[in-house]
């Protein structure tokens, strides 16, 4: 590529960002048909939450109190959020930001309790409660944990997004082991989080090119932590698919009735994990890949794409005459 053709805008190609929120769109519709609609979607959660429900003790039944669980998931994010913020003055993207986390737990209640129903199927699955996806708990630690993301400069991004998907996987592994919600339930809080993440991103983006611009041969690296986020989130995954297969596949799962398996306890830790690190490794390669690209000196190149013209040496302008 040319050095030219190298300098661009921030968040130029808005197609790429429609086709990612209309990606994530479909992957909750997927979720939500087969898990909560399906009678094999249905067996095979309820043989996670069954296990974790029978063979692993919760921390609420070990005597911990677990009242601060929601304002620790606002209060830790939020503190970053502001020193962030005040230190660096994004003041603008902070708003955004701000509207992503509001926009991403409205949509999830919407969703959840007026939108979205889990029928009673004939098909031997206890009915324990109504819908719960998306996962209220998750999708507030995701919005959180995105929205200091979205005001971290190009450069810090990799990192904060490795670090939302241990904290936001963290989260959705707990409301997994209390039986406060199902994986499935989890996966598509991420889904929720990621749709308000690339539409707050791409107007943090146009609203600050400034900031999201990084200089050419000075550009953020995010080849190694995009790996690690794939490489936990391929192996999580995998390793969850795997957990099934041992403890008997189909077959395992029809049993879970009268014989919770560990393994689908493990499955269902897994999964409540493993795809927030395959959307955190997206993020990294999107927003990396939609960082403007500048000289060093010159202004953020225009939208619009206008001819790049370079500063010409006194001593070479006679070369460069027609």
């Amino acid at each position: 590529m040319s050095a030219a053709r190298a300098l661009r805008p921030p968040a130029r190609r808005t197609g790429l960002w429609i086709v990612g929120i209309l990606l994530c769109c479909a992957v909750f519709i997927a979720v939500y048909e087969y898990f909560v609609r399906s009678n094999s979607g249905q067996w095979v959660e309820y043989a996670m939450l069954d296990a974790a429900a029978e063979r692993v003790s919760s921390l609420s039944e070990r005597g911990f109190d677990l009242w601060w669980l929601s304002p620790v998931i606002i209060a830790l994010p939020a503190v970053i959020f502001l020193v962030v913020v005040l230190a660096r003055q994004r003041f603008l993207a902070a708003l955004i930001a701000a509207g992503t986390v509001v926009g991403a737990n409205l949509s999830t209640q919407v969703l959840k309790t007026l939108w979205l129903e889990r029928p009673d199927l004939d098909n031997g699955v206890p009915y324990w409660t109504g819908n719960s996806l998306p996962s209220g708990h998750t999708t507030l630690a995701a919005s959180m944990a995105v929205a200091v993301f979205l005001v971290s400069s190009p450069r810090q991004r990799p990192f904060v997004a490795v670090l939302a998907a241990f904290y936001a996987g963290l989260v959705g592994a707990y409301t997994f082991t209390e039986t406060w919600h199902r994986p499935a339930d989890v996966i598509a809080a991420y889904l929720v989080v990621a749709v308000w993440a690339l539409i707050g991103g791409w107007l943090v983006m146009r609203t600050g090119p400034e900031w999201n611009t990084a200089v050419v041969d000075y550009e953020p690296e995010t080849a190694p932590l995009a790996g690690l986020a794939w490489f936990l989130g391929v192996t999580l995954t995998v390793v969850a698919v795997l957990c099934f297969l041992f403890s008997g596949g189909w077959s395992g799962i029809a049993l879970a009735g009268e014989e919770p398996s560990l393994w689908h306890w493990f499955a269902g830790l897994f999964f409540s994990i493993g795809p927030g690190f395959l959307m955190a490794a997206a993020g990294i390669n999107l927003f990396g890949a939609e960082t403007g690209r500048r000289q060093r000196g010159a202004p953020v190149p225009s939208p619009k794409g206008e001819t790049v013209r370079y500063p010409i040496p006194p001593e070479f302008s006679e070369l460069y005459r027609v």
